[in-house]
């Protein structure tokens, strides 16, 4: 009785183990078989490959999958939208310089800022000491001045 038992303990334990691994064999005459139990007798085992099926991921890496992949998706498209200001930025510049060159070789004067032509004419009229302006009026024009290059910036 004891032996019937232990018999069937060990066909039972052994019964998944042989589940779990894929057999290639080749028997005399070249035929090729896979199959989940051990190569029979007269043919050559080529590979045996484990055949346990990975565990399905849980729900908490599916969702660690789905940040991850849409964490990687969201600095894909800044590093794209860095790199298309960038690109943009560069153009603008290389328009500029060309229009720039296109004026001079033109022999037309460049056109200065409005900011530029109020500090300009501020530095000529403090020049002027026959003008006596008060420091009330020496103010009103340093405020001009903000005024006319605040308003250039805001453009």
């Amino acid at each position: 009785m004891r032996r019937l038992a232990f018999a069937l303990c060990c066909l039972v334990l052994a019964a998944p183990a042989a589940a779990e691994s894929l057999y290639k064999c080749t028997d005399a005459k070249g035929a090729i078989s896979i199959q989940s139990e051990p190569c029979p007798a007269g043919s050559t085992q080529v590979w045996k490959r484990d055949a346990t099926p990975e565990p399905a991921p849980s729900v908490e890496e599916l969702a660690a999958r789905a940040a991850l992949a849409e964490a990687e998706a969201r600095r894909a498209a800044e590093e794209a939208r860095l790199a298309e200001a960038a690109r943009l930025a560069e153009e603008q510049r290389l328009e500029a310089e060309a229009r720039v060159r296109a004026e001079e070789a033109a022999g037309s004067p460049r056109r200065k800022s409005e900011c530029t032509q109020a500090h300009e004419f501020s530095e000529a009229v403090l020049e002027k000491e026959w003008l006596r302006l008060t420091e009330a009026q020496q103010a009103e024009l340093r405020a001009w001045v903000v005024a006319q290059c605040d308003y250039v910036y805001d453009s």
